[in-house]
């Protein structure tokens, strides 16, 4: 049996910032939160925030979303923003400065 490897992080971006997503710390929630009862399937999560299971899936896979329906999964996760995403560095890419040269 092939086991699908999935991605742990993704970059997301919300009103033109970049953030880091943690998506394990995401699925780990999921799966406590089905074994609490609280839904058993993602159309089960989907149901709980009023989106389509499409929606739902697309935030698991770190796509595109928008931020009203990623602050509702959390909140159905039992999760805080600050637990799964943290601001992208603008600077990250930006090259070297060479500050004192001419």
């Amino acid at each position: 049996m092939t086991r699908v490897r999935r991605p742990a992080r993704a970059i997301v971006s919300f009103r033109g910032f970049d953030y880091d997503m943690n998506v394990a710390v995401c699925r780990r929630a999921l799966v406590q939160r089905q074994v609490e009862g609280e839904f058993d399937t993602m159309d089960g999560l989907a149901h709980a925030i009023g989106r389509s299971r499409s929606t739902a899936s697309r935030f698991f896979s770190g796509r595109p979303m928008s931020l009203t329906v990623a602050l509702a999964v959390l909140d159905k996760l039992k999760l805080r923003f600050d637990e799964v995403f943290t601001a992208c560095d603008p600077d990250r890419e930006a090259p070297p400065s060479f500050e004192g040269a001419e």
